[in-house]
């Protein structure tokens, strides 16, 4: 019997002089810092010119399609169903969409739901990832009903959506394709949705905080994973989750909390990423209190070595990273893509 599981990994900002955002697990989010509920809110804005996104090596064209579905029509709610400025946020995400299918050689439709708030005192700004699906076979990779269509073309939960998409519209947002439109306060919408639908293709870990699996099962059982929670191990590159399925409690304990790379915590062990660190580990983001949604999901942004990359946990106002680094590019390799 197949069973149907939703997970997500949000981003998350944090407060700092200028916020930063932090992505969760299977569903990505971005949160923010509580903003000032007397903020001036600058309009939004969506240039016609699009900048083209360096994403993967390859310059191929278009070929995973994402077909976004709306919640309801325009002017029926709020964020994208919003009268006003629903359509040109709705434009926004569309051009994201097509600037981030066209990097890969990989093919397919992928069938995203979106939804909108609008809580200017939640501290998630937006959320993406893939729908999972126990199919009871395979180890690694085979319950990501996104990842799993891509690579195979079989979609594992049929005319359902593959995965989600929110955002919530209580921050502000800029809206244009232009990277150096977004000012404090506002978060580039572009960066951040370029990081959510990473997420939503396969960077993320479906660990819980317990070292359960999503289906439920508990640390020393074998279960079935993410491709990326594959490739998760300690920096001594012993690997949390055996090759029969089964996480080692104790070890995934000590690590997802274990601080800092390159010496503590989690790290990714993917040939590719390795080649493109000097051959190392990647480490991921584990700090020493766990931090539901980010920890395990990002790189590690308290090592300065990854200052910079799109998917690191922390995401501050203005300008957003809207290239993948080399090392990002090679964790999307491991995992499948070209």
């Amino acid at each position: 019997t197949l069973i149907s599981i939703t997970k997500t990994v949000p981003m998350t900002i944090m407060n700092r002089r200028q916020c930063s955002g932090v992505v969760n697990k299977v569903l990505t989010g971005l949160k923010n810092g509580l903003p000032s509920k007397n903020r001036r809110r600058r309009p939004e804005r969506r240039s016609i010119d699009m900048q083209e996104l360096e994403l993967l090596e390859s310059r191929q064209l278009l070929t995973i399609a994402f077909d976004f579905q709306y919640a309801g029509a325009i002017g029926s709610g709020v964020g994208f169903e919003d009268a006003t400025n629903g359509p040109a946020r709705r434009a926004a995400l569309e051009d994201v969409g097509r600037q981030f299918g066209a990097q890969f050689v990989n093919s397919a439709t992928i069938k995203l739901g979106v939804t909108s708030s609008e809580n200017s005192n939640s501290s998630t700004l937006a959320s993406a990832g893939s729908e999972l699906w126990n199919t009871g076979t395979g180890i690694f990779g085979d319950i990501e009903v996104v990842r799993h269509k891509i690579l195979t073309a079989i979609d594992l939960n049929g005319p359902a959506a593959d995965g989600t998409v929110d955002v919530n519209w209580g921050s502000d947002w800029e809206l244009s394709a232009d990277p150096s439109a977004a000012a404090d306060p506002e978060f580039d919408f572009y960066s951040a949705l370029l990081h959510e639908l990473t997420h939503a293709v396969g960077f993320s870990s479906s660990i819980e905080q317990n070292g359960n699996s999503s289906l439920g099962d508990s640390p020393g059982t074998a279960s079935l994973w993410t491709k990326f929670d594959q490739f998760l191990t300690d920096v001594n590159e012993t690997p949390i989750i055996s090759s029969t399925g089964v996480l080692d409690g104790p070890l995934w304990n000590t690590t997802i909390v274990g601080g800092t790379s390159p010496a503590n915590g989690l790290f990714f062990n993917g040939t590719n990423a390795k080649a493109a660190n000097g051959g190392l580990p990647v480490g991921l983001y584990s700090p020493v209190v766990f931090n539901e949604g980010s920890s395990g999901s990002h790189l590690d942004d308290d090592n300065p070595a990854f200052a910079g990359s799109n998917m690191v946990a922390l995401r501050e106002f203005g300008p957003g990273t809207r290239v993948f680094s080399a090392i990002e590019k090679g964790i999307l390799a491991d995992i499948g893509y070209t």
